[in-house]
């Protein structure tokens, strides 16, 4: 996969930063006050508690049930990373055992996840609901192909549905091979809708006849409300109107929402000509048309706004009894 949507084929998207990922997978850090609130038992956990044999096993259980109220997550430690929140529990539930070694086996380990699960009526990301995952990641994708907006609203779906997250590195795979569907899919689309002449005529916003690509014209957008600014606004409007039409008639076909437009569009202006000649053509073609449609709807707005301003400034002359000069500079005209 070659857009920065997401090369997932050789390397993970880089979706959150590290003090993120720290944030929502990392061990919870309580203070006294979160100590009395997630450590506290319920009468029922108290009742599961009793299934647990040994003292060091009941510690052990509070401090993964206090931590999975905190972060509905699992995590694995030893006694001298957790030692304040283990002597805490000691001192407050078992103040006449001396508390030296902390580890358990794994089947004891195991029990104990599933004691916290059924209590917490929380269920972990098997086979079943990873596939969920993927089928929610590629509806997601189809409304905006932002990594990140694809990972929160996972995130969103498995708080929903009581699932306990899986690892990032396999949120990370998920949503890189949603944006590599989704990819797949618009490629698909856009050379059964795309006609040749389309093509063309989108290729040649790529070329530089007079020494300077006509999409670096066409991103200039103007710089104030003078007429110099607004007649070459016009003049690209004049311009891309064609393939605006072109736009119209294909991107219904593409099936994607308003952001996912806006979002493409973005990439035309975050790339350089040179990087989008490297991509795959068909690539090209989407970023292009979504570019095209968002600059013709932005360069009404941008009339629009240049009317309201001249018929106030139109107004203020007439209401101080002067008349309003009509320069063709950029002088007293007001930035947009």
């Amino acid at each position: 996969m070659k857009s920065q949507a997401g090369d997932t084929t050789q390397k993970r998207l880089r979706i959150l930063g590290e003090d993120e990922i720290e944030a929502l997978y990392g061990r919870p850090r309580f203070t006294p006050e979160e100590r009395i609130q997630h450590f506290s038992l319920s009468p029922t956990e108290k009742d599961a508690l009793e299934q647990l044999r040994s003292i060091k096993s009941r510690i052990y259980w509070i401090l993964q049930l206090g931590y999975f109220k905190a972060k509905q997550l699992f995590f694995t430690f030893d006694l001298h990373e957790v030692e304040e929140d283990a002597r805490y529990i000691q001192e407050q539930y078992f103040p006449d055992f001396q508390l030296t070694q902390f580890e358990i086996t794994k089947v004891t380990w195991l029990k104990q996840r599933r004691l916290i699960l059924e209590l917490c009526q929380y269920r972990l990301c098997a086979a079943e609901e990873r596939q969920q995952l993927k089928t929610k990641a590629r509806q997601a994708a189809r409304v905006s192909s932002k990594p990140v907006y694809i990972f929160r609203e996972l995130m969103q779906y498995l708080a929903e549905q009581r699932i306990v997250a899986p690892g990032y590195s396999l949120l990370q795979d998920t949503v890189g091979k949603a944006l590599t569907h989704e990819q797949n899919r618009l490629i698909t689309v856009v050379r059964t809708q795309l006609k040749s002449s389309g093509r063309e005529a989108l290729k040649g916003l790529l070329d530089d006849p007079q020494g300077l690509y006509e999409i670096t014209l066409l991103k200039r957008e103007p710089k104030d409300f003078s007429l110099g600014e607004i007649k070459r606004e016009i003049q690209r409007g004049e311009q891309i109107r064609p393939l605006y039409h072109l736009a119209k008639q294909v991107l219904p076909h593409l099936d994607i929402s308003n952001e996912s437009i806006k979002y493409y569009a973005s990439l035309v202006t975050y790339y350089s000509v040179f990087r989008l000649k490297q991509l795959e053509e068909q690539v090209v073609e989407v970023y292009l048309l979504c570019f095209v449609y968002h600059r013709y709807q932005r360069l009404h707005d941008n009339l629009i706004n240049s009317l309201i301003h001249n018929v106030r400034r139109y107004g203020l002359f007439v209401v101080k009894g002067r008349k309003p000069t009509t320069g063709t500079g950029s002088k007293g005209a007001q930035t947009l």
